[in-house]
């Protein structure tokens, strides 16, 4: 079955608004500007762009500030002092120092980014102006089209550009931003450019030393007409992190009594502790060659590989309170959220359930060709490339060990067959803070007492993602009095992406693991686990031999002792092809410059995949007009007001296109994802100012409004589904759950920017952004949009002089909105200080040392609804040790 969709009359309206938006802003420009710039003040400005020497903190801060002040859109950048010396550890970290940015910390690296009051997947991350495949090693979470910021080295990057407003000729899809990644090329470099480093890297948590490394090499003929550049990086760090955390839903544990006074309460399913420890392994290569047989003509061939190794094991142990029935000495909150309960042995259980994941995995592969002649009164370039991601857990083994005594060599499932009897499972639990959990009179750390019980499966999630494109543009240069050039340009693009799961497990656990006993399959005692809250049973228990556990768990599935089942409803595909068409003119008068332009297209969408064991697929076609303007005002030769409107577009994620319904027939209901979804659509607007009182010192206010529509929320609604009911006459009132583009939002922002610096060699780069950020529910309810902070600050303070270059850097967010294993959560103000110094031992050859969250921060996070504490997440602090020279 296949459907068009086309914009609505309503949607047409709104886009019509912009283009009179645009067209009215492009008139008034016009009419207050008395002359025009001409072509060669043009040249001047990009001749003064070029000539820059990027050396130190400060002069990079002069090249970053040096884009922004000559870009035609509202743009943001970090530039990179010299050949890999960018300014932080990795990109993601990097990128949260800019002002209407903030960063998302799921394992201790950034992995995602938030741009300006949207979520991370609404954002777009390209390499030289392309598209990346992105796919990510997490296999328990929905693919979204979040770009994963984990897999990016720094090495190789010259620069970062953030376009929090659109041109035209910038590839559709965010919402918020597009974040451009700028590589080296060879002819730009000096001849027989070598630069090699070595590092030492070591996290807090486990506290070993870990080796890494990077060169880069640049050659280019004395023509400079043909150059090679070969670069390699490789980076090395254990680390992890430490979580206190309630797990399932929250249930009532006692139901309100007037008879006896007893209030209602709530409180959580388990409590646990989870350790998780990952041996990770970065490395990032690109090999790119670059000809220019003449003045006017130049080819440029590069490719990249990107690839992140991150085998871990995740120990959790549990106290499981289940629907609180057999509990005392309850403590509740004013919102009726139990803080404080003993669970008695006969309602409790203890499960000590090691995942262990020596597979996982994800990488990028990125092929590209360009070329561009310029001549006289234009200029033509085309791009061909392919982009390849696959990432996920190729095999991961999970078990379940519980505290029991056996009779015989024989172990049982929770059931206790086989003549088992459980022992005490009694706990008392604090959740006035951090969570402290203590057991009625089992000894955690005796690993004697636990057995084994319920499974051990061997898993795999694999998603792989691949992109091809081809692109063509034109720009012919104008000798008119407003307009100075005018382009235009043409991309198809075809993504594919797939997701595939399988679980692998005995046809019967019992007596599957021999010697069941942990004790023979342990190799020690965790201690000290949670700094936040230590001195109780959740900070020391018996742990699994993970390398044990994995050399008997693959070497049944190498046995073929494993019954392999495809998890269906988790497997799934969708395919894109995408036809863009864009203008865009560039203007400029004696006082403004800018761009207009109008880009179209069109999105051909094959969703597959399965429901009740059933195959489906569903195509979808949808078309965008997005327009774009923006303007800079030079009110005089260091003030500098912008202007901008535009409409853009995202597309939704992945797991959400998913087609097929799973039918409860019994109840009347079904649920599954919604191939039909739209895009996410925008109108939004900007206007700031920015002041340059000297060479490197910079202050600017922006305010930016975005009116979004489509926005996806998971409803309940009554349906025609056949097969949905006892009988026919109810098929038509099938209560069906599936996301659905019925909801919109708004946001209202303020960013405001600080930096200067001193003739002492001192300075500070500050910024501070308000973002305003809610959707509305079809039932007219207000949500704040997850990952989003009303407020955050940024600030650097830094000194160098000819011996040593030293920043010490603060970042800071407000309260946000999480999502959780079973529920939002709400995430508590969190702040992180980094440090870092350079000293110049040599000429070429630099010592640095850095550290990254010295404080060990944490992030706290409460359910939203009873106040509960839901997460205490610790990921400790890191700190790297390295040198490098340049020839």
């Amino acid at each position: 079955m296949s459907i068009t969709m086309k914009t609505t009359p309503k949607r047409r309206f709104k886009i019509n608004r912009v283009a009179a938006l645009v067209t009215t802003s492009l008139l008034a420009s016009m009419a207050i500007t008395p002359s025009v710039y001409a072509q060669q003040k043009l040249a001047q400005d990009d001749q003064q762009m070029e000539t820059i020497e990027v050396r130190g903190i400060r002069r990079s801060l002069e090249a970053s500030m040096n884009t922004k002040r000559f870009a035609n859109a509202v743009v943001d950048a970090i530039t990179s002092e010299d050949i890999g010396k960018f300014p932080d550890k990795n990109i993601g970290d990097a990128l949260q120092r800019i002002s209407g940015v903030t960063v998302d910390r799921q394992y201790g690296e950034v992995s995602g980014v938030t741009i300006r009051g949207t979520a991370p997947e609404q954002s777009r991350v390209l390499l030289n102006g392309q598209s990346v495949a992105s796919t990510s090693w997490y296999d328990l979470g929905p693919a979204t089209r979040t770009f994963n910021m984990e897999l990016l080295s720094a090495e190789q990057v010259s620069a970062v550009e953030v376009y929090k407003t659109p041109k035209a000729s910038i590839e559709e899809g965010a919402l918020g931003g597009t974040v451009d990644l700028t590589t080296r090329q060879p002819l730009d470099l000096d001849t027989n450019t070598l630069m090699v480093s070595a590092e030492l890297a070591r996290g807090s948590l486990y506290d070993e030393t870990d080796a890494g490394g990077a060169f880069l090499a640049s050659w280019k003929d004395e023509q400079e007409r043909f150059g090679i550049l070969a670069s390699y990086s490789i980076e090395q760090l254990t680390s992890g992190r430490h979580v206190l955390e309630s797990i399932g839903s929250y249930y009532e544990y006692f139901a309100a009594d007037p008879g006896t006074g007893q209030e209602s309460t709530v409180g959580a399913w388990a409590i646990g502790s989870q350790a998780f420890r990952a041996e990770r392994e970065r490395t990032s290569a690109q090999l790119t060659a670059q000809f220019a047989p003449t003045d006017n003509t130049e080819f440029v061939l590069d490719y990249f590989r990107f690839e992140l190794d991150n085998p871990h094991v995740n120990h959790n142990f549990l106290t499981v309170g289940g629907r609180g029935s057999g509990s005392e000495n309850v403590q509740n909150n004013a919102l009726g959220g139990t803080e404080q309960a003993t669970i008695t042995p006969a309602y409790a259980s203890i499960i000590y359930n090691p995942v262990v994941r020596n597979a996982v995995n994800m990488k990028a592969d990125v092929l590209n060709l360009s070329g561009k002649y310029i001549g006289d009164t234009y200029e033509v370039s085309a791009v061909l490339g392919q982009s390849t991601s696959d990432g996920g857990t190729q095999f991961g083994a999970s078990s379940w060990w519980i505290p029991a005594t056996d009779e015989g060599d024989k172990i049982g499932d929770p059931a206790f067959a086989n003549g088992q009897n459980s022992t005490d499972g009694g706990f008392s639990y604090d959740a006035t803070g951090p969570y402290q959990v203590w057991l009625s009179s089992l000894d955690a750390t005796d690993a004697s007492q636990f057995k084994h019980a319920q499974e051990a499966n061997f898993q795999t999630t694999v998603q792989e993602h691949d992109i091809r494109y081809a692109q063509a543009d034109i720009k012919w240069l104008l000798s008119g009095d407003l307009f100075t050039s005018i382009e235009a340009g043409v991309k198809v693009n075809s993504s594919e992406f797939s997701r595939v799961a399988i679980h692998r497990n005995p046809a019967d656990v019992i007596g599957f693991v021999p010697n069941g006993n942990l004790s023979n399959w342990s190799d020690g005692v965790f201690t000290d686990l949670h700094s936040q809250s230590s001195g109780h049973i959740l900070d020391s228990y018996a742990k699994l031999d993970e390398d044990q556990w994995w050399d008997f768990i693959s070497g049944k599935y190498e046995a073929g002792e494993l019954i392999e089942t495809p998890a269906l409803g988790d497997t799934f595909g969708v395919d894109e092809d995408m036809l863009a068409l864009y203008v865009q003119s560039d203007f400029s008068g004696e006082y403004f410059r800018g761009n207009v332009g109008l880009r179209y297209v069109d999105t051909e969408q094959t969703s597959s995949g399965y429901a009740d064991g059933q195959a489906f697929k569903e195509t979808v076609d949808y078309d965008n007009w997005l327009p774009s303007i923006n303007i800079a005002f030079d009110v005089s030769d260091d003030v500098i007001v912008r202007a901008a409107a535009s409409s853009v577009m995202s597309r939704v994620n992945y797991s959400d296109l998913k087609p097929g319904l799973a039918i409860q027939e019994n109840f009347g209901s079904a649920n599954g994802g919604n191939p039909y979804l739209k895009p996410y659509e925008a109108d939004q607007a900007d206007l700031g100012v920015e002041y340059y009182f000297t060479e490197a010192s910079l202050f600017s206010a922006a305010a930016f409004v975005k009116q979004i529509d489509n926005v996806v929320f998971l409803t309940e609604e009554v349906e025609f589904v056949d097969g949905c009911g006892a009988q026919p006459s109810e098929y038509d009132s099938c209560r069906v759950t599936r996301p659905r583009s019925n909801g919109d939002g708004d946001v209202t922002g303020l960013e405001l920017q600080l930096q200067h610096t001193f003739a002492n060699g001192f300075g500070f780069v500050s910024n501070y952004t308000y973002v305003d950020s809610e959707t509305t529910r079809p039932d007219g309810a207000t949500e704040m949009v997850p990952g989003v902070s009303e407020n955050s600050f940024n600030g650097s303070l830094f000194y160098e002089n000819d011996h040593i270059s030293a920043r010490i850097a603060y970042n800071w967010r407000s309260e946000w909105i999480g999502v959780g294993a079973a529920q939002a959560v709400r995430n508590d103000d969190y702040q992180q200080w980094d440090a870092s110094i350079v000293w110049h031992a040599m000429e070429n050859l630099d010592i640095s040392l850095e550290g990254v969250n010295l404080t060990n921060e944490v992030i706290q996070s409460y359910d939203t609804n009873y106040g509960l504490t839901q997460n205490t997440i610790e990921f400790g602090s890191r700190y790297y040790l390295s040198a490098s020279y340049k020839f």
